[in-house]
Parts: structure tokens; C-alpha cells; sequence
């Protein structure tokens, strides 16, 4: 009968769906994460350096990343949704883990809100018109910490990384052991008796 499932097959129903979610949050979090370091980390290594030697001038290079740092902070803030979503939703066995987890997460947060802070005070010491910088030291000195809390965050997003793999190695081990014990398992593992 449509719409209907076998009471035999409820289990198996229940277990195909934790594996799906547990699939979906992963995914989503590992996506997000390598979608934002990953463009952040090319960024930074690759077109700056290429953007200055092509364009001849920091300053030019620097009207070009003062735009697409603002994607930057877009795709960070985004890519926290599923951390936070997988953070809370990980069985992780160590509690030192998960306190680590968070502490990573947060420092992503709250590197995050300064630099959307900072961003809109770098741009007041320019003036885009006339290609200058208006307070050079007042920029020079904002633009610094402006590096230091994107390398922060940066830092702390690969260590997040570093630990949910271990998180989910973690998590993945004690689900094994813990669906090895279920009776339908044992049963299916046992050898039949001779009568």
C-alpha cells in the first residue's frame, strides 16, 4: 500500500534519515568552510600579489580587495550557519573537543563582526574619486589590524577544520560501535545453531 511503511522496515527507515542528516550537515559545513578559506586563502596568495605586479600599485590593487572583501565577509558569515549547525549537532565524546569547536567558532564570530565594523572606517580614510588616502597613518594603522583579524579569523577557521575531522572521526567510531550493539545487528552476525 502507498504511504505506508512496514513496521520491519522503521528502524532502517530511522537510520537512513540520521544518515542522511548527518551526510547533509557535513556537507554543508565542510562546503562552507572551503568555499570561504578556500577563496580567502587564493585571494590573499595568489590575486593580490598578481593584481599588484599587474596593476603596478598597492593602492590600485587595494580598490579591487576593499570590494571583494566585502564578499568575503558575506561568505564567512554564511559559512558560520552550518558550523554552528554541525557544532551543536556533532555527538562528539570529547568534551575538551567541543569546547575547542566552539571556542574556534566564536573566534570566527567575533573576528567577523569587527572586520564588518572596521571595513566601513577603512573606507571613510579614502577618497575613491581622486585615487588618495585621506589620514594615512589613521589608515595605515587600521588597515594593519584589518589584516591581523582577517589572519586571526583565518587561523581560527582552520583550526575548526582540523577538529571537526577529528569530531567526526570521533562521532563516526562511537555510532559503529553503538549500531554493532543493536540486537537486529547481532542478529544478523550470528551463526545459526545446529539442531
Amino acid at each position: 500500500m502507498i504511504g505506508t511503511i512496514d513496521p520491519s522496515e522503521a528502524p532502517h527507515s530511522r537510520i537512513l534519515h540520521r544518515i542522511m542528516l548527518l551526510f547533509i550537515r557535513r556537507y554543508l559545513a565542510l562546503a562552507g568552510l572551503l568555499f570561504w578559506l578556500g577563496g580567502f586563502t587564493f585571494y590573499a596568495a595568489v590575486v593580490v600579489p598578481i593584481g599588484q605586479e599587474v596593476l603596478g600599485s598597492h593602492f590600485e590593487q587595494g580598490m579591487i580587495t576593499r570590494q571583494v572583501t566585502q564578499y568575503l565577509n558575506w561568505s564567512a558569515a554564511l559559512a558560520l550557519l552550518p558550523l554552528a549547525w554541525d557544532g551543536a549537532a556533532a555527538h562528539d565524546p570529547s568534551s575538551r573537543r567541543r569546547l575547542a569547536r566552539w571556542l574556534s567558532w566564536a573566534g570566527m564570530l567575533l573576528s567577523l563582526g569587527v572586520l564588518v565594523w572596521l571595513h566601513p572606517r577603512l573606507d571613510a580614510l579614502l577618497d575613491v574619486d581622486q585615487r588618495r588616502i585621506l589620514e594615512r597613518q589613521a589608515f595605515r594603522a587600521s588597515h594593519r589590524w584589518y589584516l591581523w583579524l582577517s589572519t586571526i579569523q583565518w587561523a581560527c577557521g582552520l583550526i575548526y577544520l582540523g577538529l571537526s575531522l577529528l569530531t567526526w572521526r570521533a562521532e563516526d567510531r562511537a555510532g559503529a560501535k553503538a549500531s554493532f550493539r543493536e540486537p537486529t545487528c547481532q542478529a544478523r552476525l550470528r551463526k545459526p545453531t545446529k539442531n
